[in-house]
């Protein structure tokens, strides 16, 4: 088999669709369908029926999916070994948001170092837009980003509640904020989901709201929040220190907007790292998941 026809037969998988795979791929959708012909033909079955807008597999293609996955793991590794033992091997570049280096990161790093040892790996922290134009840039290998739409391109690792957070000092917010009739914001920057998700949440609730300070240092928002300059909005898994501020602990004079959640997932360079490609990128997930 051949066997991109079988990486792009687990990237619909992954997907549920032709058109998110081609894009996972970064291949033309005609081209995955293409793919997806010629397998059929050579399996003689029908691997996928439609249910509503996305693809699922039948019996035949979960059976095969199992052979894919392994047969991409025996073709990497194969070719890894093939390789000079004493060929030096290329840092994996892997992006990652600052506010999922302290929790997300490590364990990532400690599953790569599990599937692929002795691989060094060197560390871009940036936001999730700015890693996703690095990836199809070719600056990096693979990158941990999060999404707030159902669209799907990567491995799923989890999802992540946006909370609002402060330094746990209600009296001081109480008159910080009657003093200026207005919340005061220390937020990421305006790529991140949760920035506009915390001003316009208010706005829709006729909450005045002032962004004192923006960051993209989940530290520097930390520190800023925790020395009483403001409340933010971060996801759960980055509290840190900071106290969470629900409607249950809430007693100041204003309500606070619920606020959306995202999907933090592991997406891959359409040119794989030659020693960290999709076999690998989906065994280092599946391994966070069972953690």
């Amino acid at each position: 088999m051949d066997i991109e026809a079988l990486r792009c037969f687990i990237a619909v998988v992954e997907t549920g669709s032709y058109t998110q795979a081609a894009e996972q791929m970064h291949r033309s959708q005609s081209a995955v369908s293409q793919k997806m012909y010629k397998l059929t033909e050579q399996t003689d079955k029908t691997l996928f029926v439609k249910s509503g807008r996305l693809l699922e597999l039948t019996e035949d293609g979960k059976l095969l999916l199992g052979y894919a996955r392994h047969i991409i793991s025996l073709h990497d590794d194969a070719l890894r070994q093939m390789r000079d033992s004493k060929q030096i091997i290329r840092p994996l570049q892997l992006g990652c948001p600052d506010d999922y280096a302290h929790v997300i990161l490590p364990k990532i790093i400690t599953n790569i170092r599990e599937c692929v040892p002795n691989l060094p790996i060197h560390i871009h922290c940036h936001n999730s837009i700015k890693l996703r134009d690095m990836l199809s840039a070719g600056m990096l290998d693979t990158a941990i980003v999060s999404r707030s739409s159902a669209k799907e391109a990567g491995r799923f690792l989890q999802k992540d509640q946006g909370v609002w957070a402060f330094d746990g000092n209600t009296e001081s917010l109480k008159q910080s904020y009657l003093s200026k009739a207005s919340v005061p914001l220390i937020l990421f920057d305006e790529s991140c989901h949760f920035h506009h998700a915390a001003i316009q949440g208010l706005s829709q609730i006729n909450i005045a709201s002032q962004v004192v300070c923006s960051a993209n240092s989940v530290g520097a928002i930390a520190s800023l929040v925790l020395s009483g300059q403001g409340v933010t909005v971060v996801a759960q898994s980055s509290m840190g220190q900071m106290t969470p501020l629900t409607d249950d602990n809430n007693p100041l004079p204003f309500r606070l907007p619920q606020l959306p959640e995202v999907i933090i997932e592991m997406v891959i360079a359409a040119n794989a790292h030659p020693n960290f490609g999709r076999a690998q990128l989906a065994n280092v997930c599946e391994i966070y998941l069972m953690s």
